[in-house]
Formats: structure tokens, C-alpha cells, sequence
């Protein structure tokens, strides 16, 4: 993680207006001053690592400031925004909720969770599954741990209670989701860590030769082995140990999907020794990838899944879906959450689901998403030295910089020079991640073709610029 503020320093930018962009002010806007300083007065410094942009309204795929300033959104909000800010479907449903009035409702019954229940279900792949509804991702995740070592235990017995992740992986910034994340440095103020949570290498074939089928002695199962079965000996542990492996559906920092010889693997080890799988779909879930889930394009099913963000396009929700004779380990008032499928945000998850399955969101996002790996590509090509890796699935694409081109080492100011030249032009990025050297390019679904194509323009002139000023 980058651990850098944007500071406040409004520069006089070229003025830009298009059908979809317009930036008529300095950058930052010198009269958003006041709202920037009373929320670094009043929050912690933890919330200052994000583009001074003030948002006043969002619409469909812009955003917009309270100044006369547009842009295009590449953020989706951090892929909240699937069906687009302030969908109409969604809005009306919130709308609905709230003028009955309905506010809040703790665990007792409403229609409105009961909705968003079905309708999670019905989307889900996995036969017979139930779901459990939270505010967060990172409770969700916590969650599906407890339930991965609960069935564990119920089953085998506490030996059988290892947890297996992978590095470079982020779940979620509370206790359990980082000792499951695979980021280091996020981990620093946890004393002692569980020495039953064990980290495996992601079989990433920009990081490494053995899961890059072109490298010489590559092979599936060498991969499968140079991963899992390394991590699991290197900690001691056997198979039989193991209550769970999580792995998000795409490694986040890079958008990189998981081969698929390797998940099928991973699917035939856990059947083999009855070890959940469990996958984070928090950024890649509902239509992102292509498919209503990223898994769908392994060919494989996990035994539960942990899901947020994109769920609702709009208000705080999050799930874990799956097998119920995992989801219904836990008797009455034992497995609780205060605004568990609260009626606001449930009311908006059901219009949301219902949006993406109606316009087909899937396909849109497979379609558009080959678009920009098509411009990412070629932008690499014009700046070898510049991109090291572009890659991604669906409309979740992701450019790495570097000092040098492949492999090289990672270059922030690069990508902070690329995301402030943006910002600039009326593009909207949200900080780029991974140690500030990947910018993701996760555009809402709704974007229009044209709208898009705006967008990687503008991307790759921002690019150009960065480099021709940096040499």
C-alpha cells in the first residue's frame, strides 16, 4: 500500500469539455479547500490517500464536484458502481424503503431482506445455497473463516483447523481478514499471528517462472506443487490439517486471474481431504469479471463465497454465499449482525441483482473488457519501458508501472504523476494500489462504448505526458 496523501495544491490545468468530461477550475479546486481541511481536521490521517476530488453528486458513469467540474469514472466508487451511480432502479427501491418509513429492523423479518436473500440465491452457482448478510467485506470474510474452521472441527477435531492464503492477497482491513491478507506490512501491529494461517505463493506468471506456461519446466502440476503443497510442508502441517483455503477469485493487485489447470487442482485437493474453499468475489463478483462471479470462468465451484461492493451499487452490504449444511452450522441468535440485510441496503442489493441480470451486465462487462485490454496492450507497446504488466478480466483491468518494463522494480511516482495527470483531464481514478504501482481501470458496467473509449484515450494520454515529462 502507498501510505501517501495527495497534497492540496491547485495547479491551473487546461480547460476541457466533452460530451462526457469537463474541468473548468484549478486542480484541486481552490474553493474545496474548506472541506478538505475540516476532514483532515476532524478524521484520521489513514483517510487522506485519495485524489483531493470532492464529490457532490454522481450520475450513471460521472461523477461530479459542486465547482462545474465532470468526469469520467474509472473508480466505480472502488467497484461499488456496477449499474452505474444513482441507478434509477436502484434509487427508487431505496426510495420506496424509506418513505414507508423503514430505517432499520436489526433481525427482525422484512420483505425487503427476504428479497435480497432470494434473489443473492438465485444468482448463486452453488446448488442449494444459503446466504448470510452483512455491512462489510472484511466481515464477511471473517465469517466464512469461522464457518471453514467451524465445519472443521465439527467434522475432524481441532487438529484440523489450518487456514491457507496467498501472498500479495487483501480481504479486509479488521484482525482476521489481514492475518488472512498476504500484505506484510498490514500486518505489523499484530503481536502474535496465528501460526495456523499459512501463506502460498499466487500462481502469478508475471512473478513467477513456474506458473508461466512458457517458461522452460513449466508444468500444471509442478505449479500446483510450487504453490500449495511447498506452502503447506514448508509450515510443517499435512493435508489433513488444512479446515480451509481462501483465495480471492482474481489476485486484487493485479487483476490476475487464477489458471484455470490450477483451479481445478485446488477444487480436486479440497474435495480429496474435505477442506473448504472459500473465494473472495468483493471486487470481482456481480458481472465485474464477465460472469455473475470470476470462479464461473475456472470451471469450478467453491464450497462458499465472501461478497460486498458491487451487491448493491450503492449502500454498505456484504454476503457469504454458499453450502448450507456450512452456512446453517450455527443455532439461532449465535450468528448475528446488527444490520444484517438491513432493509435500506437489502431493498438496494435486490434492484441491483435484478438490473444486472435484466441488461445482461455479464456480457456487457466481457465485451467492453476486451476493448480495454486491447488499448492497455497497446499502450504497453508504446512504453515498454514504462508498463510491466497489463492484465485483467472483464472491466477489471489493471497497468502496473515500473522502472524499466517487466519485472523491474515498481515505480509510484510514475503512476502518481499518471493519476494527478488524469484527475486533470476529467478521468477519475481512485490511488493506485499494490505499493502505488498499479492504477486499476474498473469503469461502472453501464459506461457507454464511446463514453469508454473517452476514457483509454484520455488514459494513454496521460501516460504519454507523465513519461515525456519524467525522463
Amino acid at each position: 500500500m502507498n501510505g501517501k496523501s495527495f497534497e492540496f495544491e491547485p495547479h491551473v490545468v487546461p480547460h476541457v469539455e466533452t460530451k462526457y468530461r469537463k474541468i473548468c477550475t484549478p486542480i484541486p479546486v481552490p474553493e474545496s479547500k474548506d472541506v478538505i481541511e475540516r476532514l483532515r481536521n476532524n478524521e484520521t490521517i489513514s483517510m487522506t490517500g485519495q485524489p483531493l476530488v470532492v464529490w457532490d453528486h454522481a450520475e450513471g458513469a460521472n461523477v461530479y464536484d459542486a465547482y462545474g467540474n465532470k468526469w469520467i469514472d474509472f473508480s466505480s466508487g472502488v467497484m461499488i458502481a456496477n449499474v452505474g451511480h444513482a441507478n434509477p432502479e436502484v434509487q427508487a427501491a431505496v426510495r420506496a424503503v424509506v418513505d414507508k418509513p423503514l430505517m432499520c429492523s436489526y433481525l427482525f423479518p422484512t420483505e425487503e431482506r427476504a428479497k435480497a436473500a432470494e434473489r443473492i440465491v438465485s444468482v448463486s452457482p452453488i446448488p442449494d445455497s444459503k446466504c448470510f448478510m452483512l455491512s462489510a467485506g472484511t466481515e464477511a470474510v471473517e465469517t466464512a473463516m469461522k464457518l471453514a474452521r467451524t465445519y472443521a472441527h465439527k467434522k475432524y477435531g481441532m487438529d484440523k483447523n489450518v487456514l491457507i492464503t496467498f501472498n500479495g492477497a487483501f480481504h479486509g482491513r479488521t484482525l482476521g481478514s489481514q492475518e488472512m491478507g498476504g500484505m506484510p506490512s498490514l500486518k505489523e501491529w499484530i503481536k502474535h499471528q496465528d501460526p495456523e494461517i499459512i501463506l502460498a505463493d499466487f500462481p502469478n506468471k508475471y512473478l513467477f517462472d513456474w506458473a508461466d506456461p512458457e517458461a522452460e519446466g513449466y508444468s500444471d502440476d509442478k505449479m500446483f506443487e510450487m504453490s500449495i503443497i511447498k506452502c503447506i510442508e514448508d509450515a510443517g502441517f499435512k493435508p489433513e490439517n488444512v479446515a480451509g483455503i481462501l483465495t480471492e477469485s482474481y489476485q486484487g493487485i493485479y487483476c490476475c486471474p487464477i489458471p484455470v489447470p490450477y483451479a481445478k487442482r485446488l477444487r480436486e485437493f479440497c474435495d480429496k481431504y474435505d477442506i473448504v474453499l472459500f473465494m473472495d468475489e468483493i471486487q470481482t463478483g456481480f458481472c465485474r469479471t464477465g460472469k455473475m462471479f470470476a470462479f464461473e470462468h475456472y470451471g469450478i465451484l467453491p464450497d462458499m463465497f465472501t461478497c460486498a461492493k458491487g451487491i448493491s451499487g450503492s449502500l454498505p452490504i456484504s454476503a457469504v454465499v454458499g453450502r448450507r449444511d456450512i452456512l446453517d452450522l450455527y443455532a439461532p441468535n449465535t450468528m448475528t449482525s446488527t444490520h444484517s440485510g438491513s432493509p435500506l441496503a437489502a431493498a438496494a442489493a435486490n434492484a441491483s441483482i435484478k438490473y444486472m441480470v435484466d441488461h445482461e451486465l455479464d456480457k456487457e462487462a466481457e465485451r467492453k473488457g476486451k476493448f480495454m485490454q486491447e488499448k492497455l496492450e497497446e499502450l504497453q507497446k508504446k512504453f515498454p519501458h514504462r508498463i510491466g504488466y497489463v492484465g485483467g478480466m472483464g472491466m477489471a483491468r489493471a497497468c502496473t508501472f515500473t522502472k524499466g518494463g517487466y519485472r523491474c522494480e515498481g515505480d509510484p511516482d510514475f503512476a502518481l504523476a499518471v493519476t494527478n495527470k488524469c484527475i486533470e483531464k476529467g478521468l477519475l481514478f481512485f490511488a493506485a494500489v499494490g505499493a502505488g504501482i498499479t492504477m486499476k481501470l474498473v469503469p461502472p458496467l453501464i459506461m457507454p462504448d464511446d463514453m469508454l473509449a473517452e476514457g483509454m484515450e484520455v488514459y494513454a494520454e496521460a501516460v504519454a505526458e507523465a513519461d515525456a515529462e519524467m525522463q
